[in-house]
């Protein structure tokens, strides 16, 4: 009898214990939402004129990416364009004639300064080169004129004394012998006036030419640099209001080609596509039940206006709160299921922030690929 109160009393225990593994968790509720909503709204770069409501899809209506969701009119957009259109072509034409004026006023100072740069190079090249060379080689050349002539005098000194010698005591041919002796000396002393007229000269050449030279070849140069930054001043001064008029009239060329390139850019935001599948909407998201209309064909409507939301419901997420006791169970990356659907779902975070009621706000990503859940809809969650 005590055996079976024994067993009896372990199966109780091993009951209420598989009761208590077995009993559910307590569920948790929110409210879904949708991951991706866009706005579609009228951008618009250059455009200002009237606008109006040309088409708009119904609340509800499914679309695909790249699809056309509402459409705008544009009255007043040709004339826009055409008037858009006159002011590059004017603005071209005065681009054009400012440069032309330009090109003829400063083509006489191009050849002007080309002249004048080049007699300035010539000049500083004459002057360098005489310093670095031609100074030297004609001091060495007067020199080598001076050594010349006294290696002459001095050969002609030894030939005179040898002639002298071979003839003394020899009577044969005096006249001859007289002739060429004469001859050498007549010889001798020309050379030796030449080379004291070469050594004046020298002397002359080192005292005063070679200054000379070097001065007038210093003022040269100085002169022409001189003349070169006149030119060039000149050129920097003459036709600067030209040359402002032309800067400026080339960048409202620029402004307004930019103007009619976004201009013509305008004209495919006429049409707001889908940028992403899903249900549309009619005007901004925030407050939106996803029936109402509240613009109609033919409505005047603005630039920057929303006109149509796209609204993604293959992915939603919801926040629960979850007590911190279970924080661990909903760590991110764990599995859950939601609705009466049982649609899967993960945890992609979970708060360390300790609100009312010591709870924490775990956020889920739930798959609607079929659409069962709707934004707004209220769903209970359990860990698998």
């Amino acid at each position: 009898m005590r055996n079976v109160v024994a067993a009896l009393s372990l199966l109780l225990i091993i009951g209420t214990s598989a009761l208590a593994q077995e009993a559910p968790e307590e569920a948790l509720s929110g409210r879904l939402q949708p991951t991706q909503v866009t706005e579609l709204k009228i951008d618009l770069d250059a455009y200002n004129g009237e606008l109006r409501l040309k088409s708009l899809l119904a609340p509800g209506t499914k679309v695909k990416k790249g699809e056309v969701v509402a459409e705008i009119e544009a009255p007043e957009y040709e004339d826009a364009l055409d008037r858009a259109a006159e002011n590059v072509k004017l603005s071209e034409y005065s681009v054009q004639s400012l440069e032309e004026s330009l090109a003829y006023a400063t083509e006489s100072y191009k050849q002007q300064l080309l002249r004048t740069q080049r007699n300035a190079d010539r000049a500083a090249q004459d002057y360098d080169y005489f310093m670095s060379h031609q100074r030297a080689e004609n001091i060495r050349n007067s020199e080598m004129g001076l050594e010349n002539y006294e290696n002459n005098i001095a050969d002609q000194e030894e030939e005179l004394a040898q002639l002298t010698e071979l003839y003394k005591g020899n009577d044969l041919a005096k006249e001859s012998q007289d002739i060429v002796l004469n001859r050498s000396k007549r010889r001798l002393k020309t050379t030796k006036e030449r080379f004291e007229m070469a050594k004046k000269d020298h002397a002359r050449l080192l005292e005063v030419g070679l200054k000379r030279r070097e001065e007038d070849l210093m003022l040269a140069k100085q002169a022409a640099a001189l003349e070169l930054a006149r030119v060039q001043g000149d050129s920097q001064k003459n036709n600067t209001d030209l040359e402002g008029k032309l800067i400026r009239t080339r960048r409202g060329l620029a402004d307004a080609r930019k103007a009619l390139k976004d201009l013509q850019g305008d004209a495919g935001k006429l049409q707001l596509v889908a940028p992403h599948d899903g249900l549309v909407a009619n005007g901004g998201w925030n407050g939106n039940d996803g029936a109402q209309t509240p613009l109609t064909v033919g409505d005047k409507v603005n630039r920057g206006q929303v006109l149509a939301t796209v609204v993604d419901q293959t992915k939603l997420t919801l926040s629960v709160s979850v007590k911190l006791e279970g924080r661990e169970k909903f760590a991110p990356g764990t599995a859950v299921v939601v609705g009466e659907a049982k649609l899967p779902g993960t945890v992609k975070t979970i708060g360390f922030v300790v609100g009312k009621g010591n709870m924490v706000t775990a956020n889920i990503e739930v798959e609607n690929a079929e659409g069962k859940l709707l934004p707004g809809q209220k769903v209970d969650v359990a860990l698998q």
